[in-house]
């Protein structure tokens, strides 16, 4: 099965965006909490590799800034789009470093967001979209550690926790 990494957020902002996603995003497909994925599918069968990179890449890397600027369309769904220029150049450099292991669809750039609701009608969506709208107020946080999970087909397994402890200059 493939492992998932993903952001994991500060207290505060995981407080905010949590309840969302219990709120709305659909109960029989809610395995974890809310997050932020950089890689969807990476190979199980690379997981000393990727265990080892993620031990260096959390202990050199500063927890990362972030802003969540408003909310995006999914056609079947919606999320809260985040802003991190750093947490992009963090994927670009895992990219570089996995280029040979990567999927076609892992390998290219990501638009950060923390995904609320998916998977449902294009009416249920939009009406998300709109009270979402409505409610929201833009906010800074920080991405503090990054999470691998495997995917089991359902319920995901936590793999690892990797703090982000690296000098905040």
């Amino acid at each position: 099965m493939a492992l998932i990494l993903t952001l994991g957020f500060d207290a505060h902002s995981f407080a905010r965006l949590e309840p969302l996603r219990q709120r709305y995003f659909p109960a029989g497909r809610n395995f974890i909490p809310v997050h932020v994925s950089l890689f969807q599918q990476l190979p199980a069968q690379a997981m000393d590799r990727i265990l080892a990179g993620l031990r260096q890449v959390a202990e050199t890397t500063a927890p990362l800034p972030f802003r969540a600027s408003g909310i995006m369309d999914f056609s079947g769904g919606a999320a809260i789009d985040i802003a991190c220029k750093e947490a992009l150049d963090l994927h670009g450099q895992l990219r570089r470093a996995w280029s040979d292991i990567l999927t076609e669809s892992d390998d290219r750039k990501r638009k950060l967001h923390a995904t609320v609701q998916n998977k449902v009608d294009r009416d249920s969506a939009l009406a998300t979209q709109a009270r979402l709208r409505a409610e929201f107020t833009s906010w800074d946080g920080v991405f503090d550690r990054l999470l691998l999970w495997h995917y089991r087909g359902g319920p995901w397994e936590r793999a690892g926790t990797f703090p982000l402890t690296g000098d905040t200059k």
